[in-house]
């Protein structure tokens, strides 16, 4: 039981106080002994034990038990030299007692001993003294020495049994915890088996649900459908957030770092957000450039931050904004990222902020009951933020707001800025932003802040304007390349505006439910409006957006070898490439890249990223290995669905020519093509382009960046004049038709190829997906779902898109628990749409042979 003081607070303390009360029992016998003039060199003794005994508190040597006794022998033998004098005599049993009390403070029942055991020596020592020197002893002497040594005693066994029962309430105190964490640990683990077990039904009824809204007519029926997605999405939040809470707790959260890009997460993020924030509090995010491009920490933990502050400061904000200012300050180490959300919403007082980190305590003073939530999102917050090995503030203001500042060690993977224009020198920024529409004042500052931020950060010059007739005069004087307008200031004059996005890139900072007129020149930007889609926006080359163009691109004779393990994605490339008259063969590994490249020619390689065994980069290296044997140079194009503006500053860096997302959008292939080949290779006809238009709305994915529909006059090439009557049937599958369609480029003899692709590849793919979990292979299987969410996603299915998405992530990140509770779900989804569209087809006995005009090849196309 000693080592259990050692570890008290009050054996600590009692160290200390023992040194104290040594040291003024010292300093005041040295005092007596000059006024009584006993002994000199005792005094000197005294002095080299006190010091002893500080030398070894302040150099904080020897064990803790050994400084106390050491201690406590210097005192009793300090007791003992003023003991001996029989002026001390009757005097010792009151300085004992003393003594005695403080020793209660060690719980050390053998330290009660030597102090009785000292006191009866030197008592004993006083009363020989006393008969030695002729003292009469008569009934007072005796009845007052039997009296000192009871009373000793008496003192010595209360403190014995004071220790005694201390030993015993700290030993029932001790079992007591034990048995509340012991019932705490289980508690968490029900609630995190239960929850596992809940969210998979949750996920189908989410699912499911998705699916009779996009096939329900009804809008009142509808609209309870919606109800009960966005409850179940919810409830889907909050059994995320308890199984957080309970690793947490359980202190029992392992960090799973990876390498990431800022954008990236702060896009996925925003997707999130921008389905749900509809007409509420205005979210403004403000990244510093100068943040690296490539960092390492546990990204799903960063993200999870950062969604919890943001959801809670728009749950509590009626009013006003959320500003989410993202900074870094470097360090030996890397940087700390310094992430400070700040909001308008009703603030917090006293009370609130001392007790908002706790867990399940939900700020509102009666002030609002209309929050959801289970009020463990700081509570997770603080706790994610102290696993990350970072630090936590909070200021708050009741009706005035709300500021969170964090403060988060990174490691840096590439040490270029997250944010930079390609060609700085050849644009003009203009904005027609009217901040002063915004009532609020806090939000008006906030977007000044971050226009203000984009600008310095890259170090270039915006021309801006708040009014139209300022907007007609400038642009007299200055002509723009790229030019951002709010959507009040668009529909103040609409036909100014059109005539300038004629010659002009121009941006519609708009809400979801804003669409431009049909024909428009212009192209939206949905909110939130923040520094991604704005740099990705001004990278844009102008001549994109030209209404007329110099003819259809055709390519006729050239070669090229299409790279990727998806083979949906190599018919679609088949399709897309078709267009142009070229030669498309196709590989689908890297290995098998590798192989094709040494026994043929190729004009250009378009290489996929992501692909199991060898991974786009690494076959890319292994190809120039290879082309350099034999002195050949073919440019090799990144073909990946990492979008983000620094994805590409990535790729260009490991070494390739080129870079284009998929889906493939042509103007983005075009501008490739023409940058790789030479112009000997590429011919314009007769028929061409007439206008390349910006869809008038995005997938919902929520990416507004750079996604374009392509206007080849009027019956043909846009979203209207598709006949989509023969597809009808889809929708019972869950698979949203007009997404499919814009996918395979409005085509729907194309569609229906891909369709029939995906259904005939759906068993070979879930048996390696069931294959690769039972093995435990999360990276094998997080490449198969991968390609379930890409593939789904190509043709409308979007909610197993999403399910897939799940999965991947919960694999990459190796939570087993996840994917096994979501990948039967997944996969009866998979199975019913895969089986639906081979009876819608009408391709049940002869999918195969119908399929093998896109098998992928080795060498070139027909």
């Amino acid at each position: 039981m000693k080592k259990s003081f050692e570890r008290n607070e009050m054996f600590k303390s009692s160290q200390m106080t023992i040194l104290i009360s040594y040291s003024l029992f010292g300093v005041i016998l040295i005092g007596e002994s000059l006024l009584m003039n006993w002994e000199k060199w005792a005094i000197f003794l005294i002095m080299a034990g006190l010091i002893l005994a500080w030398f070894l508190h302040i150099g904080d040597l020897l064990t803790p038990d050994v400084r106390i006794w050491t201690y406590s022998l210097l005192m009793m033998a300090t007791f003992f030299f003023y003991g001996i004098h029989q002026t001390s005599t009757f005097d010792l049993a009151g300085v004992m007692a003393v003594v005695i009390m403080i020793y209660i403070m060690t719980g050390m029942k053998s330290l009660i001993i030597l102090c009785i055991f000292s006191y009866y020596i030197t008592f004993l020592y006083g009363i020989l003294s006393m008969i030695a020197s002729g003292e009469v002893f008569d009934s007072l002497v005796v009845s007052r020495s039997l009296l000192h040594l009871f009373l000793v005693g008496l003192a010595g066994w209360v403190a014995c049994v004071v220790i005694d029962k201390w030993h015993e309430v700290l030993k029932r105190s001790g079992e007591e915890i034990t048995l509340l964490k012991s019932m705490t640990e289980g508690l968490n683990d029900f609630m995190a088996n239960i929850s596992h077990e809940i969210r998979t039904p949750v996920n189908a009824v989410v699912g499911l649900t998705e699916i009779c809204i996009e096939k329900e007519d009804d809008e009142e029926i509808k609209k309870h459908l919606n109800s009960v997605y966005d409850a179940g999405r919810r409830v889907g939040e909050q059994i995320s957030d308890i199984l957080d809470y309970s690793e947490i707790d359980m202190d029992k959260l392992v960090n799973n770092t990876e390498d990431y890009m800022l954008s990236s997460l702060i896009n996925d993020l925003v997707t999130g957000f921008s389905s749900s924030m509809g007409k509420g509090p205005e979210l403004i995010i403000d990244v510093d450039a100068s943040i690296p491009v490539v960092m390492n920490t546990d990204v799903n933990k960063l993200k999870k931050i950062l969604w919890h502050l943001i959801n809670n400061g728009l749950k509590y904000t009626k009013e006003g904004g959320v500003y989410v200012h993202i900074t870094s300050e470097p360090r030996e180490y890397g940087i700390n990222l310094c992430i400070e959300v700040s909001d308008s919403g009703i603030g917090m007082d006293d009370y609130e902020m001392e007790r908002i980190l706790d867990s399940f305590f939900k700020s509102d003073s009666g002030r609002s009951r209309s929050t959801n939530g289970l009020g463990l999102g700081l509570a997770i917050v603080n706790g994610f933020v102290r696993s990350l090995g970072g630090f936590l503030t909070i200021e708050s203001e009741p009706d005035k707001g709300t500021t969170v500042r964090i403060s988060i060690p990174q490691k840096v993977v590439d040490e270029d800025v997250c944010m930079k224009l390609d060609h700085p020198d050849r644009i003009v920024i203009g904005a027609f932003l009217h901040f002063e529409k915004f009532p609020h004042p806090q939000v008006r500052d906030y977007y000044n802040a971050m226009v203000r931020d984009i600008v310095c950060g890259l170090k270039v010059k915006m021309h801006r304007v708040d009014n139209i007739e300022g907007l007609k005069r400038l642009s007299e004087s200055v002509k723009f390349t790229h030019l951002f307008v709010g959507k009040e200031e668009y529909e103040s004059d609409s036909v100014f505006m059109e005539n300038l996005a004629k010659t002009t890139l121009i941006a519609i900072v708009a809400d979801e439910d804003f669409e431009l007129p049909e024909g428009s020149h212009a192209r939206i930007m949905r909110k939130p409006f923040y520094c991604f889609p704005v740099i990705n926006f001004l990278n844009t080359d102008p001549a994109l957006y030209e209404t007329e163009t110099e003819g259809r691109l055709l390519c006729p004779g050239v070669k090229v070898l299409v790279v990727d393990d998806e083979p949906m994605n190599l018919t679609v490339a088949k399709g897309v490439f078709s267009r142009y008259e070229i030669e498309v063969a196709t590989a689908d590994s890297g290995k098998e890249a590798i192989d094709a490249v040494r026994i043929n020619d190729y004009d250009i390689i378009f290489m996929d990223h992501m692909m199991p065994g060898m991974d786009g980069v690494e076959a890319m290296k292994r190809i120039r290995t290879e082309l350099s044997k034999d002195k050949r140079d073919i440019p090799i194009v990144a073909l990946t669905a990492n979008a983000v503006s620094s994805a590409k500053e990535m790729f260009l860096r490991e070494g390739f020519d080129g870079f284009v997302s998929k889906p493939i959008e042509l103007t983005e292939l075009e501008r490739v093509i023409r940058k790789v080949l030479p112009a000997s290779k590429i011919k314009g006809g007769e028929d061409g382009l007439k206008e390349i238009l910006p869809l008038k709305k995005e997938s919902d994915t929520g990416n507004e960046t750079g996604k374009y529909a392509i206007n080849a006059g009027s019956d043909t090439g846009n979203e209207a004049g598709t006949d989509e009557s023969g597809l009808s049937g889809l929708e019972e599958l869950g698979i949203n038709i007009k997404n499919g369609l814009r996918y395979a480029g409005n085509d729907e003899e194309f569609y229906r190829s891909l369709l029939l692709q995906y259904a005939a590849d759906a068993e070979r793919k879930r048996q390696d997906a069931l294959r690769f979990l039972s093995e435990c292979d999360v990276e094998n299987y997080a490449v198969v779902v991968h390609a379930l969410k890409s593939t789904s996603k190509m043709i409308g299915a979007d909610s197993l898109s999403e399910m897939a998405k799940e999965l991947e992530a919960a694999a990459k990140n190796g939570d087993i628990a996840t994917v096994n509770n979501g990948h039967a779900a997944a996969m009866e989804m998979y199975e019913k749409i895969s089986a639906g569209l081979l009876k819608f087809l009408g391709a049940e006995e002869s999918s195969e042979e119908e399929i093998l005009e896109f098998a992928p090849e080795g060498g070139d196309d027909k």
